[in-house]
């Protein structure tokens, strides 16, 4: 009896926000503007700026698929999120809220750990790393939907162990298309 109450509970657990749940997909491009590191001295973009400036804006197509859950104006949802350099493509798993303020929205997601990889050449597989990838971005939606996205933020590599002590990260600008 006790095995089949914990049974109907797992069922339960899964199916429910399962139920109130929607897809989401996402794809866009965008493009590093500046680089980075944060510690606890303060930050420093160093001479990368300057090296991104020479070398102009080259935009990264990237995508996300995930389940969310709509409670109003916040979208809680997990998911895998891929970055490509058009020869060479990521994919990790990721954890994103989103918040909304009418055609303004602010996004947050944390992912990484395990990341899938392939090349040109037929070279692929999946990794554990010991990085976790912070994204905190802004977006204007456009139409009626909201569905277009112009926007920006900014992109950080952190330790599993959450070492804060020096962050890289990159700042980027973009455009993507979220439909839900």
């Amino acid at each position: 009896m006790k095995k089949l109450l914990l049974f109907v509970v797992l069922i339960l657990i899964v199916s429910v926000p399962a139920a109130f749940s929607q897809f989401r997909f996402e794809i866009g491009a965008s493009a590093p503007l500046a680089v980075g590191y944060i510690s606890g001295s303060g930050g420093d973009f160093g001479n990368v700026v300057s090296t991104i400036e020479d070398e102009g804006i080259i935009p990264i197509p990237n995508m996300g698929l995930f389940l969310q859950a709509n409670l109003g104006p916040i979208k809680i949802g997990v998911g895998a999120k891929v970055q490509s350099i058009i020869l060479y493509s990521i994919a990790y798993p990721v954890a994103q809220v989103e918040i909304a303020l009418g055609p303004l929205a602010i996004d947050a997601s944390l992912g990484g750990y395990y990341f899938g990889y392939y090349a040109i050449g037929d070279v692929y597989g999946v990794e554990s790393a010991d990085i976790l990838l912070p994204d905190l971005s802004v977006w204007l939606g456009i139409g009626k939907k909201n569905a277009f996205r112009i926007g920006g933020g900014a992109i950080g590599v952190i330790s599993s162990s959450f070492d804060l002590s020096a962050v890289p990260f990159v700042a980027y600008g973009g455009i993507k298309i979220v439909l839900q």
